[in-house]
């Protein structure tokens, strides 16, 4: 498969902000990149399209044994026999990693990717910012999750009600919508991507729809708000602080960088997309879960976190019948049993089973021409396809 070249690159990252910039970006949001070869060379080229800053690899690097071998797989799915390489090719897997134990037990990459590549999470970046949230609880650096967020960050409209808890649990209550509703993320995506607008003035002017704390609703400025929380509170720029929370508590090896609406001190990182580390970054997301919260003997998290952020909060979190539910801001498989995703868009994700020890990191180059929709995959299948992985390298029954 012929790949593009950087400059492909660079003038489709020119188009592809031009397009956001008018009232005709649904077909570019949706359909963006046109084939699986060209999303997967933007995605891994992120930092050609918005401002952006780095997060630059711990000087105290936690090294994972590295057994990484050929993984031959087999599930059920269907009523047929199925293989994890027809798994992969299907819906453009670009890369996979498999952390077992803490032990790198598989990765392969493809689509131009190699262990080097550093990729654009898109909404799976929303379960670091959540991590740092509990990095704060434990700390005191915030007081309690059911603190109203207008404790911490000046903001009207629609969120001058719900508490952290809220919109940890996407139940803020605001008047937005991911789609199939007025305003949706694509007028976001226009005015912060398009024009540079800053996302903290955009879900300042949200109003009010329901009482925060009684349904679900999939917002990204819930997410972002969190973010405005964490800068408030810790009276930083928000990338130093998943630089010192994060990435050098856990001893994050390889550099990162998160986009933002504007250059330099100017700019605020979208707390809720935009992350773009090396598929063992996320990985080792995964494996603080894991441990609970815990690394190198030092609790981190608080007590409890991990697996209440990967399980339903409230009823109207639960999964019904092969769909996902929700929990801190991590998502809940159909019939989980310690097992919970960072998702995103184009067939980004992090399945952690905290049961059996298994954190897998997937970098997806889905939808396009492929697809009218950004997460085409069947999600049954997705969830049978890594639980076959996770059986084979468990620890646990």
């Amino acid at each position: 498969m012929m790949m593009p070249d950087a400059s492909d690159s660079t003038e489709f990252a020119a188009s592809m902000k031009a397009g956001f910039a008018t009232e005709h970006d649904s077909a570019m949001l949706m359909g963006i990149g046109g084939d699986a070869a060209t999303r997967a060379h933007l995605f891994s080229h992120w930092d050609e399209v918005l401002p952006h800053r780095t997060l630059v690899g711990s000087s105290r690097p936690h090294v994972f044994e590295d057994r990484s071998a050929p993984l031959e797989i087999t599930y059920e799915y269907a009523g047929e026999e199925q293989t994890l390489d027809g798994y992969v090719e299907r819906n453009h897997v670009a890369a996979l990693l498999v952390l077992a134990n803490g032990v790198v037990v598989h990765d392969r990459y493809r689509l131009g990717t190699d262990r080097g590549t550093r990729w654009h999470l898109w909404s799976a970046s929303k379960s670091f910012t959540s991590t740092v949230v509990g990095r704060a609880l434990h700390t005191g650096v915030l007081d309690s999750i059911d603190d109203p967020v207008t404790k911490y960050i000046s903001i009207s409209g629609g969120y001058a009600q719900p508490s952290i808890r809220d919109v940890l649990m996407m139940s803020s209550g605001v008047n937005f919508f991911h789609h199939q509703g007025t305003p949706d993320r694509k007028d976001m995506y226009r005015q912060i991507w398009g024009r540079g607008r800053d996302l903290d003035d955009f879900a300042g002017e949200l109003g009010p729809r329901v009482r925060p704390g009684t349904d679900f609703n999939y917002l990204a400025t819930d997410t972002h708000v969190l973010s405005m929380v964490l800068r408030a509170a810790y009276a930083q720029p928000f990338h130093q602080i998943v630089q010192e929370q994060l990435w050098d508590a856990i001893g994050m090896a390889g550099d990162a960088f998160w986009s933002q609406h504007a250059e330099g001190d100017d700019g605020h990182a979208f707390g809720h997309a935009c992350l773009c580390p090396r598929a063992l970054e996320f990985a080792h997301l995964g494996q603080l879960y894991i441990q609970d919260g815990v690394w190198n003997g030092e609790r981190l998290l608080p007590e409890g976190f991990a697996a209440a952020s990967g399980s339903p909060r409230a009823p109207f979190q639960e999964p019904s019948e092969g769909e996902r539910g929700y929990g801190f801001q991590w998502w809940v498989p159909w019939r989980s049993s310690g097992e919970s995703m960072a998702l995103g868009a184009f067939g980004q994700m992090l399945w952690v089973d905290l049961e059996r020890g298994v954190s897998i990191a997937q970098f997806g180059a889905q939808g396009g021409d492929d697809s009218p929709d950004t997460n085409p995959e069947d999600v049954e299948e997705t969830h049978t396809a890594m639980r076959a992985i996770t059986a084979t390298f468990s620890s646990s029954p």
